[in-house]
């Protein structure tokens, strides 16, 4: 009889745990683009380390393997305005190998005459779209006055990022390289793919204002 109640007794208790992960299964949800902060601390808890820039918020957790003696790393990057814009994952196995991408690093825009590679892809990809950018350009192109096209471009630069070659093109309208440094100064912060910086560099004719732009550039990261 005892045996029987004890029997009984385990497979009440195994029923009752298969019954837990499977609510857990269902409950578990991923990290996806445009998600609040709150609802990544729904998913995954308090972060374990918080940074920020001029582009935004980079939380990373660490989440703990008791089964297979790994760690998962998660590194997620927010927006200005605290949506979700990137999520990378990590293993970090017992052997202190690591496998799959790590967070990007923002990259440093090549010194004028040093060579660049146009195709490369940004580690920021979430510039203004061709649309956006096309609203935002003609705007500045419609401006009566210098100081209002500066504003515009300012204004758009609160919320917004830009490729070099849509810094270049806002940069064209003005016709001195003065003019074109000081539209560099408004946008260099928030532009995603320096390492393209030579669509900048060639709109000035003189080597003094492409070095010019290349310390603003550099100064901006």
């Amino acid at each position: 009889m005892k045996r029987n109640e004890l029997m009984a007794i385990i497979a009440t208790c195994f029923l009752m745990f298969a019954v837990c992960l499977s609510a857990s299964a269902k409950s578990k949800r991923d990290i996806e683009r445009g998600m609040t902060k709150q609802e990544v601390i729904d998913i995954l808890g308090e972060p374990k380390t918080k940074s920020f820039d001029e582009y935004g918020d980079k939380w990373e957790f660490v989440k703990n393997s008791f089964i297979i003696g790994d760690n998962k790393a998660i590194t997620i990057l927010f927006d200005r305005n605290g949506k979700v814009v990137r999520c990378n994952t990590r293993i970090i196995h017992a052997d202190n190998n690591q496998n799959g991408a790590g967070c990007p690093t923002r990259p440093t825009p090549p010194p004028y005459g040093e060579v660049h590679y146009p195709n490369a892809d940004p580690n920021y990809d979430y510039c203004l779209s061709d649309t956006s950018f096309s609203i935002l350009y003609n705007k500045v192109k419609k401006a009566s006055f210098d100081n209002e096209k500066y504003d515009l471009i300012e204004v758009a630069s609160l919320g917004g990022y830009f490729s070099c070659q849509q810094a270049a093109s806002l940069m064209r309208m003005f016709s001195f390289d003065d003019e074109r440094l000081k539209v560099l100064r408004i946008v260099a912060p928030h532009i995603v793919d320096v390492q393209n910086a030579g669509d900048i560099y060639k709109l000035f004719t003189f080597d003094s204002g492409k070095q010019k732009a290349g310390e603003i550039l550099r100064s901006s990261r």
